[in-house]
């Protein structure tokens, strides 16, 4: 009957109205569903994979801005992160930092190195600046790999893509990453391959699809 009903007020008013009005009651309940499982979570140990989009790690406490499927904690994360001082021993951070205005970025990662305990890690990747920079600069075969989802017409294309395009507000390379990293409190800071890590759980978390172009950098705590 419930679902009758949803079926027959879309087709009354349109889907995009529908999901219009019916999004502050799914803000709230997103809401509620996020301290409910907040107050639920253990002092320490936690592993946390933040603004993960439509992949969540399974076992891993799921954090993102929008209600993704296996989100658990609906949280933007220009606010911080929701978890007490020296709270988790992994941190994963999937092509997120690109996403987030420069300074709130830097206030992420104090965050970051706040949540953190002693010897924890935090695994960021993004998409390599430096990288896409050299090959601009040098023979452009890079900028015409054949894992890019859309060819290019010319290489500052594929460079404006990286900056502006899918979101991204600021881009990075090794040496800005780390002086970040260090700016945020982290005196232990390596640049890593795909798929390895320091932590024994971040082991092949990567996405594949991502790795051509990826910067890999973790902070110890």
């Amino acid at each position: 009957m419930k679902q009758t009903l949803k079926r027959a007020i879309v087709g009354l008013i349109g889907r995009d109205l529908a999901n219009r009005l019916s999004s502050p009651y799914h803000d709230w309940k997103a809401r509620r569903q996020t301290l409910k499982r907040l107050s639920q979570l253990p002092a320490a140990g936690l592993l946390v994979n933040f603004g993960c989009g439509p992949f969540p790690l399974p076992g891993w406490i799921n954090v993102d801005i929008a209600r993704w499927p296996g989100v658990e904690i609906i949280w933007d994360l220009r606010h911080g992160l929701p978890f007490p001082d020296e709270s988790c021993v992994a941190l994963f951070g999937e092509h997120v930092l690109e996403h987030v205005p420069k300074e709130d970025a830097e206030k992420l990662l104090r965050e970051c190195h706040r949540v953190l305990q002693k010897d924890g890690v935090l695994r960021l990747s993004t998409p390599d600046a430096g990288l896409y920079l050299r090959s601009y600069v040098g023979d452009g075969e890079f900028l015409r790999h054949p894992a890019f989802p859309e060819p290019i017409e010319t290489p500052l294309d594929r460079i404006n893509e990286m900056m502006r395009e899918y979101g991204h507000l600021w881009a990075y390379d090794t040496d800005s990453l780390f002086l970040t990293l260090r700016k945020a409190g982290f005196s232990r800071v390596i640049e890593q391959q795909f798929g390895q890590s320091a932590h024994p759980r971040m082991q092949h978390v990567d996405s594949e699809g991502r790795a051509f172009e990826s910067l890999y950098v973790e902070a110890i705590k």
